[in-house]
């Protein structure tokens, strides 16, 4: 009898060996908090506070904030996971200057204060893009000038290396759909990437959401055209998708959506055939916003105990299962979180 190379081979593999082994990643989300919600500037803007005095608020709030600390904690809580891929929101870069024009100098940079604490733990990231979403430099009261550049970012583990693991097609976009505040226009993007496992591969897309406005419709009009603009980019993608961010609207449907995001987009990326990992891994009610809040009148404290009541951090995916999802949480007690942001893990496997 002639044995033929696959005989040969089946005589030596179990039954199914030269199918290619599930394939597994893991992916978390995570809104770094900016600091501050801007509440005092926007007042300012709108003319509720004099000139430079709502951006000098928002100056000492966000000094208070601790941002180099609660980058040390989301440091020790991402070090703990080692996620494959991280994606971030409000990565902010706050500067400072004489003037609008010369504010330049870095007061907090999040992305680079994260980077350094999870390289000093011996777990370090690379970027794979940054997104930045607008810049915006303001007068402060009684002199100089503050300045945000605000940021979303997609990072990667480092020890993860070709061919086990790279990245291709990296793109930063913003969304048609903007929200105007007054004279000022309110961008939104996302960054989009293939991942490359082996020989698999699929499409990663992480977002931040328009977040909805108390009494102005048009801002949740914004955040339903920038979904729906994902989900038309995503519609015929030929490889599985996983979307992951601050969606800035509650999953948490029906009559437990009590808080102020609770807008119907989570249906219109389940009508298109996303999964939210959430629910499929049976993660409960738990919610991810707002850990505690910001911006409280009058300022001092800048921060107020909350607990969270809305899930708008989330991880959706097509064409991959769901092997399990969580909440990550930093810090054991008020005022230590690391965000007003609870993130979120999950595996996914194909």
């Amino acid at each position: 009898m002639k044995l033929t190379f696959a005989a040969l081979l089946g005589l030596v593999l179990p039954f199914g060996a030269l199918a290619a082994a599930p394939a597994a990643v893991t992916v978390m989300t995570q809104n770094l908090n900016a600091g501050t919600g801007l509440d005092f500037a926007v007042a300012e803007l709108m003319g509720a506070l004099p000139p430079g005095v709502g951006v000098a608020l928002t100056y000492d709030e966000i000094v208070q904030s601790n941002i180099p600390e609660r980058a040390d904690m989301l440091a020790a809580k991402i070090a703990a996971l080692k996620p494959d891929l991280l994606v971030l929101q409000e990565v902010s870069l706050w500067r400072t200057g004489d003037s609008p024009d010369t504010a330049t100098t870095v007061l907090y940079d999040q992305l680079q204060l994260l980077l350094a604490k999870l390289n000093a733990r011996g777990v370090p990231y690379d970027i794979a893009a940054v997104n930045t979403i607008s810049d915006l430099s303001l007068p402060m009261a009684p002199a100089g000038a503050l300045r945000l550049t605000d940021r979303d970012a997609v990072l990667y583990r480092g020890d993860l290396r070709p061919p086990a693991f790279h990245l291709s097609d990296v793109h930063a976009n913003l969304f048609d759909a903007t929200y105007a505040l007054g004279p000022l226009e309110i961008p939104a993007g996302w960054i989009s990437a293939t991942v490359h496992l082996g020989n698999r591969h699929f499409r990663l897309v992480m977002t931040h959401l328009q977040s909805p406005v108390g009494g102005d419709s048009s801002a949740a009009e914004a955040q339903a055209a920038q979904a729906r603009q994902l989900i038309a980019d995503t519609r015929n993608s030929t490889v599985p998708v996983v979307v992951a961010g601050d969606f800035n609207s509650d999953a948490i449907l029906g009559s437990r959506g009590r808080g102020p995001d609770n807008t119907d987009i989570a249906p219109l990326f389940l009508t298109a055939g996303f999964l939210d990992a959430w629910t499929v891994a049976g993660s409960g009610d738990a919610a991810t916003w707002p850990l505690y809040l910001q911006d409280q009148f009058p300022p001092a404290p800048f921060l107020a105990r909350s607990v969270p009541y809305e899930r708008i951090d989330w991880i959706l995916t097509k064409g991959l299962s769901v092997v399990a999802a969580e909440r990550v949480l930093t810090g054991a007690q008020w005022p230590y979180y690391a965000s007003d942001h609870a993130g979120v893990i999950a595996t996914l496997q194909f």
